[in-house]
C-alpha cells in the first residue's frame, strides 16, 4: 500500500516539473532565450515581472513591455508563439509536438539606455494535472474566503453587541446626568427659597424691634 502510495506521489511529480525562478537584467530590444524539452500536450506557464532602474533602484513601470516569442527548433525554427506581455503577467503554451522549443523574452521600453530586470517563473506540466493543480487552489480559495467571511460576520456581531452596550451606557449615563441636574436645581431652588425666607423674617424681626 505504502509502495503504491509512494509511486503516485512520484507520477504526480513527474507530471508537473517547474522550472526555478529566475531574474535577468536587459537592455531594451535585447533578447534572451532559454531552451525546453517540450512534449507533446504539455503545458507551459510563464508568470513575468518587469522593472526599470530608475535613480539607482528598479521600479515599477507600466511602459515596459516584453515579447515573448516560442520556436520549434526541431521544426526549421517554426515560430509557433509571437506575444507583447505589459510589464507583469503571464502567458501560456501548450505544445502541439514533442521537441526542442526556444522560448525568449525581449523587453521594450522609450529609453533605449534603461536597465531593464525581467523576474522570469517556468512551470511546466501536463494540461490535465495542472488544471486539476488550478482547481485545487481555486477550492483552497473558497475555503478560505468562507472562512474569513465567518470570522468577519463574528466580528460584526461583536461590534453590534458592543455598540448596543455603548448605547445603553450612554442612555443610563444621560438618564443619571438629569436627574443629578434636575435635583441640583431643586436644591437651588430650595435654598433661595430657605434665603428669601430667612432675610425675610430678619426684616421684619428688624423693624418690630424698631416700633417698640
Amino acid at each position: 500500500m505504502k509502495f503504491q502510495t509512494l509511486t503516485l506521489v512520484f507520477a504526480v511529480m513527474a507530471l508537473i516539473c517547474p522550472i526555478q525562478a529566475m531574474h535577468i537584467y536587459l537592455k531594451p530590444e535585447e533578447t534572451k532565450c532559454y531552451y525546453e524539452h517540450l512534449t507533446a500536450k504539455s503545458l507551459l506557464i510563464g508568470d513575468l515581472d518587469a522593472f526599470v532602474e530608475k535613480n539607482g533602484v528598479f521600479v515599477e513601470d507600466s511602459g515596459i513591455r516584453v515579447k515573448v516569442t516560442i520556436d520549434e527548433t526541431f521544426d526549421n525554427n517554426e515560430r509557433v508563439l509571437n506575444q507583447k506581455n505589459s510589464n507583469s503577467g503571464d502567458f501560456s503554451f501548450t505544445a502541439l509536438e514533442s521537441g526542442e522549443h526556444r522560448i525568449c523574452l525581449t523587453p521594450s521600453y522609450s529609453d533605449a539606455s534603461a536597465n531593464i530586470r525581467v523576474f522570469v517563473d517556468f512551470e511546466i506540466g501536463h494540461v490535465h494535472s495542472l488544471d486539476s493543480k488550478r482547481k485545487d487552489d481555486v477550492n483552497s480559495l473558497k475555503s478560505r474566503v468562507q472562512q474569513l467571511t465567518q470570522r468577519l460576520d463574528v466580528i460584526k456581531d461583536i461590534q453590534g453587541n458592543i455598540r448596543e452596550n455603548e448605547a445603553k451606557f450612554r442612555n443610563q449615563s444621560e438618564s443619571a446626568n438629569s436627574k443629578i441636574m434636575l435635583w441640583s436645581v431643586l436644591q437651588v431652588i430650595a435654598l433661595g427659597c430657605t434665603c428669601a425666607f430667612q432675610l425675610n423674617y430678619l426684616k421684619n424681626f428688624f423693624v418690630k424691634q424698631k416700633v417698640v
